[in-house]
């Protein structure tokens, strides 16, 4: 990629600036300013396109703009819906909802979110800030700068949104509607009402101006789901199989011959969610003089979720994992070639298609109960005077809360363990079935003497049955995450007379942000809690099988095995959930090891002039200075069930990290060029620099093993395993001299993680010949440094890691401090990454009132990484090659109706680790294959509207009409047959009948 792009864009922008024609025009003269469009009725797709025009070209900085009826007239259900309208932007989807969006190539942890100006809290891991809680039905419109000037949070790399209240003063008049709405999912065949309404008021004289809004819904979802394990990569399969007085033994294996790659986990999820939204929004401003104006601004958004989460695990890594050693020569270390050793539980492993079967694998079926709110409010106070007649003061201090809570979270769980399953991988699913000894024989080959549970301890499970599935887990969770921003702007203006000068501006932000995260959670074998004398209810409990109660196979979600109904998970849990403190302790590891507390505080000043340089060119230019103080604290946790012998003697390890502590501050200079040499043209170039922090859980410190840890035996280094049984029963004692092992999976925070900068070259050109067409072609280049990335199973030793693991306070193991673990998950800094990208834009209104809406985003970008995860260069995540929009519809006074349709193409979420001492062609050390994707999508939606008077008009949406999928999937290799899938969301298609009343 060229480096010089940037500087050719740029100087042709202003080549065309200074080259156009020399006359000079009134500067203000044929402009639109922002206060003209304000005033704009808009009552049609016309109209509100124009209005969004207009506030684009009267802004400062370039951006996007969707208006006050762009929101109802799209069929999106939240304001992250219809921002990926815009070009550039992208969207992440949870549970078929958009939620967070991503602009030019950089993801949601890229972009601020404010309300009003005021930045918003987000109560996640993450400083992203979800904007599926936020109806854009009550909203005066959403802006979206893709170019910061001083002023500005330049903590924004790619972007900010702004999201504007109802203004009295900007609808020019008294107002007020209504809005009512019912969806109908097709896979829930469930109705979700909707009630909006909103207006504005002026008051004595126009010197109060009240914008107020509120809504409700109670939205009803049905999502299928499919998944490998949350964090653990696929694994590598060998035929295995045989016998050692009747049980099967652990292989040495010659060579890697028929090896395969395949899924380690697959777990089928089916969740049936309500979701509670209210919100609430006030704009008081007061205007008592041309020289004085004050505002209160208030938001207020609930989203209270309801769900039912029901899945069924297969978990394939049960049946043990090849494992390969290093063979060296003894006196000259050189390498002699690998050895593999195994559990020989694999009797089936095909090369060709990728099939296998592994024996000794547990079958969960898991019913969750979880409740939870989500909180949000923003508060800002602000006014503006002007002193004299060129000198403006103003200010403001504003206030933002976000909590979110999971309240009685419960899990009941039913296993069955040491069954026969067969598995295989495809890129948009994963085939998973328990097989009789006779299904397991006829496939494999293999005598059906080795299936058969009298003589193979590993085969002797029945899922025929329901007398088998025990309750073996009991899972209670309450939680809380709060994030607070507290800030306070001062901005002074001065004004000038002048041919060249036309303002300065001085100012500066103090801001305080709090983020915690408390976690109350419980996770029991229900034979450990302690039951009351004489409770025989709560005895029987502990002691029932899935047979004990109610249960049934889900009529959706193609499950195979019942589940209980939800009055017995509550029945289970009312009977022994009393026992969660005696069978854990009290306060247990998994109720410290997530928890966490961030401060940060940030201080800012900033200076910026306008420069005229010509009657129809300006230039804005400036510097911003950002300080930064951050801490953290976290825990190392430890986990594993298996590994137990009472509360004394657990493995259940959580230990407190020292807090970590950084400053750091940096200047941020920019230039923005704007010039209009015709009424028609405007022509921008910008050169700026911003900043992004790394979010709240990839710069906190803590480290987490997977919760089925591996040790390994002293006098066999080899001779690994989860289970205590395949390590001869250890008790805790003799366990004090084994040895953590290489293959477990380790998540780590990266508390020396530092800001990604970046200078940022934008041009652009746009075409406005009348107010029924325009055109727009805009350029931009990131240069990025110390970009963020995730990296997902690297290969290093624990002493090179950015934190020191307090090993030596661990007793019920042994920890080596240079032992090498094969399966790190952390967010490191890259050395330099850049994005190069094209924005069109093409919208036009026809008098017939046919209308064409469209964008299309080009992207391309390259990263370099550590050489411990990849040597060559590698795409940015989270960026999308290509975006496009395209609405084609038409209009009248009194109907419209159009189709929507929105391509994405695929996007590389994770990395996977290659380092620069692996063998390219060795895909145990050269994990390429473990690079993961989000695949691309296609969605087509439909809105027709009927005014059937003045006031009253009805409308109905189909929404994915294409019924698309969010699907994730793994890159692979030949040992995996291609790709393989890692998640697969379905959500299906949902239609919208609702009605407005204006009282205006």
């Amino acid at each position: 990629m060229a480096k010089t792009f940037p500087y050719k864009a740029l100087s042709a922008c202003v080549f065309l600036a200074l080259g156009a024609q020399a006359q000079e025009s009134e500067p203000e003269k044929n402009k639109t300013t922002e206060q003209d469009v304000e005033i704009i009725e808009v009552q049609g797709v016309r109209l509100a396109d124009q209005k969004a025009r207009g506030m684009e070209r009267a802004a400062d900085a370039f951006s996007n703009v969707v208006a006050t009826d762009d929101l109802g007239n799209f069929v999106d259900q939240n304001i992250a819906e219809s921002l990926r309208r815009l070009p550039g932007v992208t969207l992440e989807r949870n549970e078929g909802e958009g939620t967070h969006v991503a602009i030019r190539g950089l993801g949601p942890n890229f972009v601020s979110v404010s309300m009003n100006g005021a930045q918003m809290a987000g109560a996640g891991d993450e400083r992203k800030v979800g904007l599926d809680g936020i109806s854009g039905d009550s909203l005066g419109a959403i802006e979206v700068f893709k170019t910061l000037t001083p002023e500005m949070n330049l903590n924004s790399i790619g972007g900010m949104v702004n999201v504007k209240a109802i203004s009295a003063y900007d609808k020019g008049k008294d107002s007020f509607k209504f809005k009512l709405q019912n969806s109908y999912q097709d896979l829930s065949q469930q109705h979700s009402p909707k009630f909006t309404f909103d207006g504005t008021s002026l008051l004595f004289d126009e010197m109060i101006g009240i914008g107020y809004s509120a809504g409700f819904e109670n939205r009803m979802t049905h999502v299928e789901e499919f998944r490998q394990h949350d964090t653990s990569q696929m694994s590598f399969r060998k035929f295995d199989a045989a016998f050692v007085d009747g049980d099967p033994e652990t292989l040495d294996i010659v060579n890697d011959d028929g090896m395969i790659l395949a899924p380690v986990q697959y777990e089928k999820r089916l969740e049936d969610a309500e979701r509670e939204r209210k919100s609430a929004n006030i704009n008081l401003e007061i205007r008592p003089s041309d020289l004085h104006s004050f505002y209160v601004r208030a938001n207020y958004s609930s989203y209270a979720d309801n769900d039912i989460a029901l899945r069924e695990k297969f978990d394939f890594a049960d049946g043990g994992l090849l494992n390969r050693r290093a063979n060296y020569d003894e006196i000259t270390g050189e390498l002699l070639g690998y050895s593999y050793s195994s559990s020989g539980e694999h009797p089936y492993v095909n090369a060709e298609t990728k099939e296998f079967i592994v024996t000794d694998i547990d079958l969960q079926n898991q019913y969750f109960i979880q409740e939870g709110d989500n909180v949000t409010k923003t508060f800002s106070l602000g006014g503006k005077h002007l002193l004299g007649d060129y000198t403006t003061f103003d200010y403001e201090v504003a206030h933002s809360e976000s909590e979110s809570e999971i309240k009685d979270g419960r899990r009941a769980q039913f296993r069955e363990r040491d069954l026969i399953v067969y598995g295989q991988g495809h890129k948009d699913r994963i085939d998973a079935m328990v097989l009789t000894p006779a299904q397991a024989a006829e496939i494999s080959g293999m005598p059906i003497d080795f299936f058969d549970g009298a003589n193979n301890s590993d085969t002797r499970g029945d899922a025929t049955t329901y007398d088998t599935f025990d309750l073996d887990n009991i899972f209670l969770e309450d939680s809380t995450r709060t994030d607070t921003i507290e800030t306070v702007k001062l901005n002074l203006k001065q004004e000038f007379d002048s041919d060249w000068i036309n303002y300065v501006k001085v100012g500066g932000t103090s801001s305080k942000r709090s983020h915690v995260r408390g976690k109350d959670r419980w996770s029991f074998i229900p034979t450990d809690g302690q039951c009351l004398q004489d409770d025989q209810v709560c005895a029987d409990v502990q002691n029932s099988v899935l047979s004990d109660y109610a249960n049934e196979i889900p009529d959706t979600g193609n499950f195979s095995y019942a589940l209980p109904t939800r009055d017995s998970v509550e029945y289970i849990i009312d009977a022994i959930g009393y026992t969660a403190d005696s069978a854990t302790g009290g306060t247990t590891f998994e109720s410290t090891r997530d928890d966490y507390e961030i401060n940060e505080d940030a201080f800012a000043v900033y200076a910026m002039t306008e420069l005229q340089l010509m009657d129809d060119m300006t230039l804005i230019t400036g510097v911003r200075y950002v300080e930064t103080e951050f801490a953290s604290t976290g825990f190392m946790s430890i986990n594993n069930d298996k590994f137990n012998f009472g509360l004394e003697k657990s493995l259940d390890i959580s230990i407190p990290l020292p807090q970590a502590k950084i400053t750091y501050s940096e200047y941020y200079p920019s230039a923005h060029l704007r010039y209009e040499p015709t009424d028609e043209i405007l022509i921008r170039g910008s050169i700026w620099t911003s900043y992004t922090r790394p979010s709240f859980k990839q710069a906190r410190a803590f480290a987490k093993l997977d919760s089925r840890i591996e040790l390994c035996d002293p006098h066999n280094i080899t001779n690994c395993a989860d289970e205590p049984d395949d390590l001869g029963s250890p008790n805790a004692i003799e366990l004090q001299g084994y040895l953590l092992g290489s293959d477990n999976a380790l998540d780590v925070g990266n508390p020396n993680l530092v800001a990604m900068s970046s200078t940022n070259f934008d041009s652009s050109i746009g075409w406005y010949p009348n107010k029924d067409l325009f055109f727009e072609v805009s350029l931009f280049y990131k240069d990025i440094t110390n970009f963020i990335y995730d990296a997902v199973g690297i290969r290093d030793s624990i002493s090179n890691l950015p934190l020191t693991l307090p090993v030596d306070h661990i007793s019920a193991f042994a920890i080596p401090q240079d032992l090498v673990l094969n399966d790190i998950n952390i967010t490191l800094n890259g050395d330099d990454a850049a994005v190069m990208g094209m924005e069109l834009s093409y919208n036009q209104f026809f008098e017939s009132g046919f209308f064409i809406q469209s964008n299309t985003t080009f992207l391309d970008s390259e990263a370099k990484v550590d050489d411990k995860i990849r040597v060559e260069k590698v795409k940015m995540p989270n960026q999308a090659d290509i975006t496009a929009n395209l609405a084609i519809g038409w209009e009248n006074d009194d109907f419209s109706a159009r189709v929507i349709g929105n391509y994405r193409s695929k996007i590389l979420d994770a990395i996977g680790a290659c380092p620069a001492d692996a063998d390219p062609a060795d895909p145990w050390d050269c994990r390429v294959w473990n690079d993961r994707y989000i695949d691309a999508i296609s969605t087509v939606d439909f809105k027709v509207k009927y005014d059937l008077t003045k006031n009253l008009s009805m409308y109905f949406d189909a929404i994915n009409l294409t019924e698309e999928v969010d699907l994730k999937y793994y890159q692979g290799n030949q040992l995996s047959g291609g790709n393989i899938a890692y998640k697969n969301e379905f959500y299906g298609t949902s239609y919208q009948l609702g009605m407005t009343y204006k009282f205006y």
